[in-house]
């Protein structure tokens, strides 16, 4: 439970620094708040490793973009990017994971394409910002979740949790010739 909310308190408080910063710039509020969420989820999902997770996403944010101005042309530019993403994905032999990829293209398709249909022209200066933009905020959602997950991983307990009740979980522990002596017996 503890873990819990302080993940939730701290990326409440990433949201708000990022809130006010991109008020403050004039860079959309929502946009690094959407960033903020891919990144925690991108983070909280247990598959392959974080830094996989993280480059297939960054791969997925790259052809965001592929995504959007092939899609002018119809449904067609949107299934040439899926086709794309499982090419690489059965190319790496899946340690590429092909949903982190869909996760950054349409992260980022959607944070981007009201910009791009609204004032097309801009996109030599918008593109790098916006994409800066949730490339940053994401990564800081990814830490949020990696540290989450290393937290519960590395530690087995919540430190917060009372000591007396930590220890009722955890079984009566084994010494080497406890272990030697079950798999002597066959045990």
């Amino acid at each position: 439970m503890w873990k819990s909310l302080l993940l939730g308190v701290i990326a409440a408080a990433l949201g708000l620094g990022v809130w006010l910063l991109t008020s403050s710039l004039d860079l959309g509020n929502v946009n690094g708040l959407m960033g903020i969420v891919a990144g925690l989820i991108l983070g909280l999902i247990p598959d392959h490793s974080p830094l996989s997770r993280y480059i297939a996403f960054l791969i997925g944010m790259v052809f965001g973009i592929v995504a959007l101005v092939a899609g002018l042309a119809g449904w067609i530019g949107f299934v040439a990017v899926v086709v794309i993403f499982t090419i690489i994905s059965a190319l790496t032999r899946g340690h590429l994971p092909f949903w982190a990829m869909l996760l950054g293209s349409g992260s980022f398709a959607a944070i981007y394409a009201p910009r791009l249909f609204s004032d097309p022209w801009y996109i030599l200066t918008d593109y790098p910002t916006t994409f800066f933009l949730v490339l940053a905020t994401s990564a800081g959602g990814f830490m949020i979740a990696i540290f989450a997950e290393m937290w519960r991983g590395e530690l087995g307990q919540d430190p917060l949790e009372e000591p007396e009740a930590a220890a009722a979980q955890d079984p009566e522990p084994q010494t080497d010739q406890d272990s030697i002596a079950k798999t002597a017996n066959g045990g």
